[in-house]
Parts: C-alpha cells; sequence; structure tokens
C-alpha cells in the first residue's frame, strides 16, 4: 500500500518506520526539514516539505493516488483539516487523524473520519493497568 504519514514528529516517525518495515511505500509531509532528520535511516521513505494543509504539498506527496493517509501532526484542527482535504478533494480511500481532545472523534466519524485519540487511549490503558492491579482487599482509607 501506498500511505502518506502528515506530521514528522515522534508519532509520525514511528508510524513511517513501521509501516516502511512491514513493506509499505511511504511518504512522509513536514514543515519542519529538521524533523526529517528522524527518518533519515529510511532510505525508501520519501519526504515532502511542506505543511499537510495545502492541497499542492498534498498533491506532491502523491496523494491522488495514495491508498491511505494519516495526519498526526502536533495540531487537531489541523489533522482534521489534513483529513478532510484527503478525504473530500483527493477521494483517498482510507483517512485517520489524530486527535488530542477526546471528544472531537466521535464527530469525526460522522464526516467519514476515522479518528485515534492518544489521551482516551492512555487514560483506557491507564484505567486497565490500575483495575487489573486491584487487590481484592479494602481500599486505603488514606491513614499512614
Amino acid at each position: 500500500m501506498f500511505i502518506i504519514v502528515v506530521g514528522c514528529g515522534r508519532l509520525g516517525s514511528s508510524l513511517a518506520r513501521s509501516l516502511s518495515e512491514a513493506g509499505h511505500r511511504v511518504t512522509v509531509v513536514d514543515w519542519n526539514p529538521q524533523r526529517f532528520e528522524r527518518i533519515a535511516d529510511l532510505g525508501d521513505v520519501a519526504q515532502v516539505l511542506g505543511t499537510g494543509i495545502d492541497v499542492d504539498v498534498l498533491r506532491q506527496a502523491g496523494a491522488e493516488e495514495c491508498d491511505a493517509l494519516v495526519a498526526v501532526t502536533d495540531h487537531d484542527n489541523a489533522n482534521i483539516m489534513i483529513a478532510q482535504t484527503a478525504e473530500q478533494i483527493f477521494k483517498v480511500g482510507h483517512v485517520v487523524a489524530r486527535v488530542n481532545e477526546p471528544r472531537t472523534g466521535p464527530l469525526l466519524k460522522t464526516f467519514g473520519i476515522e479518528a485515534v485519540c492518544p489521551t482516551q487511549l492512555a487514560a483506557d490503558a491507564l484505567f486497565e493497568t490500575l483495575q487489573s492491579g486491584w487487590k481484592a482487599e479494602a481500599p486505603r482509607t488514606g491513614e499512614r
């Protein structure tokens, strides 16, 4: 599959690495050229310098022919705009946006855009970890 990753921070670069190692064709878009240092050792990953909310930058990255696009910048509003552009203008088959605000994900689903919320995923994982670690004994009352 050909996948565009918009955002080359910790998440985007890790995702690009995983996708590349799994054999996918990957292009990464970021406005900051220094961020590409995170994936410099990945010779098979294309890099496009520019902002993902720019239609021409997405076109240069290959949005007209990609199978999937993932928007993982640090900004929810940018990710939403990028996802909507991919969905509506380029008719990308699978679009995913990272959002940090848990209430945003369900709203995006109404527009046909899948959202992943690291904030909610972390909260769920921490809750499950706490749940599984609780013992059958009575909870502490705070006395020392």
